[in-house]
């Protein structure tokens, strides 16, 4: 039995999808923009106070080790270069366009992009990215956790008692109680801001793969299903005490076997020092 609500009416009304943030637009046009100087995306960054905050105190962190005290954002652009610019963007506006999202969602988005980043640094090639983009996904794969948080919070809270309760994952508990899960919401959300197909489809079939028919893309949403998985497992869990179990199919659908996972944990174990200096900086206020 489903709950009260269909995604149909959650989309038409219930729950009114915010739009795509000014500053994100702009710049995403930007840096898609291959004749665009890496000069003017600069300065687009130092107009907006929390991005050119989160920019400085980025290219400052050990995360990105340069060894050396870069107080310009126009310099910290050049440093960081447009891809690390381009995530840094969709982590802060994902983030501020909810700005009572859970501290755990939090915590856990970025583990889980950290852990995509592990993926591809161990040699996996998830639909031809690098560890740059693949950071991009495991920022906004749980997006629709803080729709419905934000939304639909009574429901939402609802649903994690449920999942408590009984033991079943936190997206079983929602299509129970609401009818509709956080991947679904999260899909559309991200289709909404006209973000990269590739990156709807593997956002809204992250806990299903079956929802994507797709081969290439269908294997980016596996690896995000794995980083999703390394990262609950670890603890960085996005709703305490929820069940942590791996999306059926998702190990053997996104070209990982067993030898590869001693290689790819270990990685992500070495970059999992840099995850609450991640949380700090993109959490950090503006101005």
């Amino acid at each position: 039995m489903s709950g009260p609500y269909d995604i149909n009416n959650l989309l038409d009304g219930i729950v009114t999808l915010p739009s795509v943030p000014t500053t994100l637009a702009r710049l995403l046009r930007m840096v898609d923009d291959p004749d665009c100087p890496l000069g003017d995306v600069g300065k687009a960054v130092a107009a907006d106070p929390a991005i050119a905050l989160k920019a400085l105190r980025l290219v400052n962190s050990a995360y990105y080790g340069l060894g050396q005290r870069v107080t310009s954002v126009e310099h910290a652009v050049n440093l960081l270069g447009i891809k690390v610019v381009k995530n840094l963007v969709y982590t802060a506006t994902v983030f501020d366009t909810f700005k009572d999202g859970a501290e755990y969602v939090f915590r856990h988005s970025i583990a889980c992009g950290v852990a995509m980043r592990a993926l591809i640094e161990s040699g996996h090639r998830a639909y031809g990215i690098d560890h740059e983009e693949a950071f991009v996904y495991g920022i906004v794969h749980d997006s629709g956790k803080l729709v419905l948080q934000e939304h639909l919070p009574e429901e939402s809270e609802k649903a994690n008692q449920y999942c408590l309760q009984e033991g079943v994952p936190i997206f079983e508990a929602e299509q129970k109680i609401i009818g509709v899960d956080h991947a679904v919401l999260g899909a559309a959300l991200a289709q909404n801001w006209k973000l990269p197909h590739e990156l709807v489809q593997a956002i809204g079939a992250h806990h299903d793969l079956s929802r994507c028919s797709e081969p290439g893309i269908r294997l980016l949403a596996a690896s995000v299903a794995v980083a999703d998985y390394m990262a609950g497992s670890c603890g960085m869990v996005s709703t305490p005490g929820a069940a942590v179990v791996p999306t059926p199919g998702a190990w053997a659908e996104a070209g990982l076997t067993s030898q590869d996972v001693v290689g790819v944990m270990e990685r992500f174990f070495a970059l999992l020092p840099g995850v609450e200096e991640l949380v700090q900086i993109a959490s950090s206020a503006s101005g």
